[in-house]
């Protein structure tokens, strides 16, 4: 699958200009030159609300993403993020597959072609960033198609390879610069019922973003606060205009991440 030069790579390496030192190519080291994403799929609002992307990495070789989370209810209300640096054997590896996905030509494109036959798949999103600006694929049921394409098998190649990386590098928490909370009125097993005191100083929901779904969006500054720490997904908090306890969802948003969900 394979067939550009060395030259082209080269060209391809400096935006991961982290490598040599900086941006040099209008990507910061504290900027995303990939990211992907998981949209979509039968999943409850809760879940898709409070998920984050799978991968991102950074101008400086930094790879953020999901760590390991138990299947058991109630899990713990914040999940996971990890944080690795990648070296530059790894670095060019990533960026062959962007290649080979052809990511540096498109400019936006989907593949549902897989909707004919797969029914409640999620879409895998992968964004990349050049100097070019933003190129965004996206692959409806990735993986499942009956007849994969070149392309589509670049693509799951790249996050299979992006899940070795993670299984091989040293990595610690990552640490966010910003917050996401999400407030609304969800289901709770009556089971584990963990209801608490409102845990933010800010109280006036009306100035919070009204997402489509009438929940509630804001953003504050990292890191997560340590009141969130030994939270659960059926934790609720009691708030002082609200009669019934109110669900928060609370991640760390990454590089380059909207405040709220579209």
């Amino acid at each position: 699958m394979r067939t550009k030069t060395f030259g082209a790579l080269a060209a391809l390496a400096l935006v991961m200009a982290a490598c040599g030192g900086g941006g040099s190519v209008g990507v910061g080291d504290d900027e995303p030159v990939l990211r992907i994403v998981s949209e979509g799929g039968f999943l409850p609002v809760e879940v898709a609300l409070s998920t984050g992307p799978r991968y991102t990495l950074l101008g400086d070789g930094r790879l953020i993403y999901q760590g390991v989370q138990t299947l058991e209810f109630p899990g713990r209300l914040v999940p996971p993020y990890m944080v690795a640096t990648l070296d530059d054997n790894q670095l060019n590896a990533i960026l062959a597959m962007v290649e080979d996905i052809g990511l540096p030509d498109i400019d936006d494109e989907v593949d549902d072609s897989a909707q004919e036959f797969v029914a409640d798949a999620s879409t895998e999103v992968i964004t990349y960033w050049d100097e070019a600006g933003e190129h965004r694929y996206a692959v409806y049921a990735l993986g499942l198609e009956e007849s994969l394409s070149e392309r589509n098998a670049a693509f799951l190649e790249l996050i299979e390879t992006l899940d070795r990386f993670t299984a091989e590098v040293p990595a610690e928490p990552f640490v966010a610069d910003r917050v996401r909370i999400v407030a609304g009125e969800g289901l709770v097993d009556p089971e584990f019922e963990d209801i608490r005191a409102w845990p933010l100083n800010q109280t006036d929901l009306s100035a919070w973003e009204m997402l489509p779904n009438e929940w509630q969006c804001t953003v504050i500054d990292g890191p997560v606060p340590t009141i969130f720490e030994d939270a659960t997904q059926a934790t609720t908090w009691e708030h002082p205009d609200h009669t019934v306890p109110l669900l928060l969802l609370v991640r760390p948003l990454h590089p380059g991440e909207p405040d709220c969900p579209s």
